[in-house]
């Protein structure tokens, strides 16, 4: 890992930095015209990668949504916010932490399905960013899982506020302004 300070000099060198998740917009399906009917305005294509096999059945591991939801959440700042934003965050020695990650597991996955993914900028919420993501399998459009996830944006003083000028980006990506909700802590899972 980088130190602060080579990464203060480091611009963003590899825009696609993720591991099963196709580069570009997800090919049409049911499970992305799903995703973007519920207001997820970018959807990519997710393979099933090796690690992703419980060992002792024919299914998705517990960790295989985990994993899917990070790459998701990495492949749409790259997608939609790079260059700029990465290298803010890269420029100022920052890290984007998650305090917070639910998932909600909806149906057994498969290794042979292929699946459609989506994230989005779901709130600002004091000095957290909610985000919300989904998974489909892409011929049906069945639910395999979702997550809430509060993201920190954090520096050597702590926790920082997110610059206004993210809020911008987003709402240029997702068509809408992000809502500002209190920065009270909710009850534990994701949103009703």
């Amino acid at each position: 890992m980088a130190s602060p300070a080579r990464g203060r000099d480091a611009d963003w060198r590899n825009p696609w930095p993720v591991r099963g998740v196709r580069r570009g917009d997800a090919a049409p399906s049911e499970g992305a015209a799903a995703l973007h009917a519920d207001g997820f305005p970018v959807a990519f294509d997710v393979e099933v990668l090796d690690d992703d096999r419980d060992e002792y059945q024919d299914h998705l591991n517990n960790t295989a949504a985990v994993r899917m939801f990070n790459e998701l959440r990495i492949a749409y700042v790259a997608a939609r916010f790079a260059p700029r934003w990465p290298k803010y965050v890269r420029g100022e020695g920052l890290t984007i932490a998650v305090r917070e990650l639910h998932v909600l597991y909806e149906s057994e996955g498969w290794l042979h399905e292929g699946y459609v993914g989506a994230t989005r900028v779901a709130q600002r919420r004091g000095r957290g960013v909610v985000v919300e993501q989904r998974l489909v399998d892409a011929a049906t459009a069945r639910p395999l899982a979702r997550a809430w996830v509060l993201q920190l944006l954090v520096g050597g003083d702590g926790v920082l506020d997110w610059p206004d000028w993210f809020f911008d980006l987003a709402a240029e990506v997702q068509g809408a302004p992000v809502p500002v909700v209190p920065a009270t802590r909710p009850p534990w899972g994701p949103p009703t």
